[in-house]
């Protein structure tokens, strides 16, 4: 192994403005917004890479009720095709070098995409040896070593993996790794144990229909609240889209895709919350939440993007015995490695977009989010500045939603008038980073709203949901007759009408115990529900999380 030092902070607290990404210094101390080539040779007179292509970090949050009280310990791999290579160390200090010469593996042959586990495990697509490789970090005081483990043999050019530990961290019998077989146009699941790794499930062939790709070059797995799910997310290169599978153990069931103008999709990766980010070096660097539906892109502040990584790290409180696995609020970019560009810190935090009144005099408000977050609105009085009525409307994922004053609380506290509402998104990541969007409405009384002036589907709580959740709409007035509100899967079979007949203008709430027409459980995945009344009609989605 060669070994060098440089001094690097990943995990740091600084200063946050609202905005979905948010360029952080990557090496505070010495101020310096990106590690670059330039950097690296000032540092440690060398190039350090020359062609950085993913990076993982392996983290550890210690809490104890003694000195000295809060121990944290981060460490990055980052891997190197061009000089066939993994370059790890502690973010605060020195960092080594592995090329596989002298070890159990082998030399390494243009090593790619990584993923990490809630083990310290470290799995690498050494995509030129045709083979994963999977190593156990092990960690004393400042040092990591990586230790072979095993390698999975038997792939055609793999260039990504991901790890998924079924929706119960630390618990090893439902671990999964999903591969990226590029060369053969196919990605795989394996079964993971302690020593092995055996292959359960295959999709695709070459081709663009559905259950075919070309080139899929990126795979990750959705999340929620640091938990996987069994959604899995691919990147198909020359078919130009992303792609959605469920995981069912022994078969990858297509779920859907999106096209997308992004460039070839070399990177893939989810939040806490299961947002996905893309990165492309010719798109940049967007995102999209668990849904796939597009949330925001930083093409501006990137330069040929190949690499983005959302840490999760596992803390346990020595205090209770508690471990659990957290998503952190920043990502590590990779990008092109020149004097100008190289290893970027990215925060991630939140914006409201397109609020727009609702309309019918009634304080409601249709608004995306970008992210995670907890969402206030705020009346005052636009003369006095005098708060008149504050609706907190708890925290909600990135996306549309609509934010109902009146519909939602017990009113009270203002007359009919013009008011000013403000609109209040505060990142769960960090309370520091906010949006807000402020507009002007004119309102009913308090204690006698107005009626919803058109058919709309408001949401369910929670969501996603084990094992029932409430769906929430709204039912204008007029016509009440030829109402009625079911549930499908994601191929857009029937699974349980909840409700028909006739209803009443207003706000409604219907609950889905996740049983289907004939008193069976139904399983894990995306379900659609959708509210009919007379011609018109409104949809929602929801996820069933076992």
């Amino acid at each position: 192994m060669n070994r060098f030092t440089l001094i690097v902070t990943l995990m740091m607290a600084g200063a946050a403005t609202a905005g979905t990404f948010n360029p952080m210094p990557y090496l505070p101390d010495s101020q310096v917004d990106v590690l670059t080539r330039q950097v690296a040779n000032q540092t440690v007179d060398r190039d350090l890479f020359e062609a950085p292509y993913a990076t993982v970090i392996v983290g550890n949050v210690d809490i104890y009720d003694h000195f000295p009280y809060l121990e944290s310990r981060y460490f990055q791999v980052v891997s190197d095709p061009a000089w066939n290579r993994l370059v790890f160390g502690e973010m605060d200090r020195g960092l080594q070098a592995f090329d596989g010469h002298g070890s159990s593996f082998g030399p390494l042959n243009r090593p790619r995409g990584m993923a990490t586990d809630d083990q310290g495990r470290v799995y690498v697509a050494d995509t030129d040896n045709n083979r994963v490789l999977v190593f156990q970090t092990v960690t004393e005081f400042e040092s990591i070593t990586l230790e072979p483990l095993f390698a999975i043999d038997g792939l055609h050019q793999p260039h990504d993996v991901a790890f998924s530990d079924g929706g119960t961290p630390f618990v090893e019998g439902d671990d999964a790794l999903y591969v990226a077989n590029t060369g053969r146009n196919e990605v795989r699941r394996y079964s993971l144990s302690e020593d092995r790794a055996t292959l359960t499930a295959t999709v695709g062939s070459l081709g663009s229909a559905i259950g075919e790709f070309a080139g899929p070059l990126a795979v990750t797995a959705g999340r929620t609240e640091g938990s996987h799910t069994t959604d899995v997310f691919v990147a198909d290169a020359h078919n130009g889209r992303l792609v959605h599978l469920v995981d069912r153990e022994n078969n990858l069931e297509w779920a859907g895709d999106l096209p997308h103008d992004l460039g070839v999709v070399t990177s893939l990766t989810t939040d806490h919350w299961g947002n996905v980010y893309a990165a492309s070096p010719e798109g940049g660097l967007v995102k999209y939440t668990a849904g796939l539906k597009a949330v925001a892109g930083a093409l501006s502040v990137t330069n040929r993007p190949r690499g983005f990584h959302v840490p999760s790290v596992t803390m346990t409180d020595h205090r209770s015995g508690t471990r659990q696995r957290t998503g952190q609020g920043h990502g590590i970019l990779v990008e092109e490695w020149d004097s100008g560009s190289g290893l970027r810190m990215m925060g991630l935090g939140v914006e409201i977009k397109n609020a727009v009144l609702a309309g019918g005099g009634v304080a409601s408000v249709d608004l995306f989010l970008t992210d995670h977050a907890d969402l206030t609105a705020e009346l005052s009085d636009p003369e006095t500045g005098e708060v008149v009525h504050i609706h907190r409307a708890g925290q909600h994922a990135a996306g549309a939603l609509r934010v109902a004053l009146q519909a939602a609380d017990d009113p009270a506290g203002w007359d009919a008038g013009e008011y000013l509402l403000t609109l209040r998104a505060v990142s769960t990541y960090d309370a520091t980073r906010v949006s807000e969007v402020k507009m002007n409405v004119e309102l009913a009384r308090a204690g006698d709203p107005d009626l919803p002036t058109r058919l709309a589907v408001l949401g369910n709580f929670p969501n996603p949901f084990n094992p029932s959740t409430t769906i929430k709409f709204a039912v204008p007035a007029g016509a009440t007759d030829g109402y009625s509100l079911r549930v499908y899967d994601a191929r857009g079979l029937l699974v349980r009408e909840l409700d028909r007949g006739s209803i009443a203008p207003g706000i409604h709430e219907v609950v889905w115990d996740g049983l289907n027409d004939h008193g069976g459980q139904v399983g894990s995945g995306i379900y659609l529900y959708r509210l009919v009344l007379g011609q018109e009609k409104s949809t929602g989605k929801m996820v069933l999380l076992k």
